[in-house]
């Protein structure tokens, strides 16, 4: 074969495709999963986010994060692998989690909470989760978390004071 048509053919070849195809990529059907896939992909950025998020509303450095070797993790105020939007120790360390991401969080509790949920900006999905993980920690429970997160004493957005009512106003609708 001719070498200078191989050099010609070489230059008119359209470049292959860098990465997976769109026709073999997953569709992201569940929120929930896909909020996942985007935490563990960001899990850096959003860990230092909410961590400088929690020392600027004045939580005490020390009950900022939890660690979890299983999961290679020495210490995260930002867990991406758990999606239930945040949790706390029994000795009052606080973290978020992929939950934050996840649109749907809070269908359960109906339609106008989970329409604000869904609405609401990042920050104050995260400044409601903090204000929420701060009051359970307090030692009243998951339920005292609910009822005392909008009147929170940390220094919380507005809007996620407004939330934060919105969740538990749904959580009151739904308990029996």
């Amino acid at each position: 074969m001719n070498p200078f048509r191989r050099i010609a053919d070489f230059f008119r070849r359209k470049p292959g495709m860098i990465g997976t195809p769109p026709s073999q990529r997953p569709m992201w059907h569940d929120p929930a999963a896909h909020a996942r896939d985007f935490a563990e992909r960001y899990a850096e950025p959003l860990n230092y986010h909410v961590e400088n998020r929690m020392m600027e509303l004045g939580i005490d450095p020390l009950k900022i994060g939890v660690g979890e070797p299983e999961h290679g993790i020495r210490h995260a105020a930002f867990i991406p692998h758990e999606a239930d939007g945040g949790g706390n120790t029994p000795d009052g360390r606080l973290n978020l989690d992929s939950g934050i991401l996840n649109p749907d969080l809070f269908k359960r509790l109906g339609p106008e909470a989970s329409d604000a949920y869904t609405k609401a900006r990042l920050r104050d999905r995260i400044d409601s989760g903090i204000a929420h993980e701060y009051e359970e920690a307090k030692g009243g429970g998951h339920e005292y978390a609910y009822e005392h997160a909008p009147e929170t004493e940390l220094p919380i957005r507005q809007e996620a004071r407004e939330l934060a009512r919105k969740i538990r106003d749904g959580e009151r609708r739904r308990r029996p």
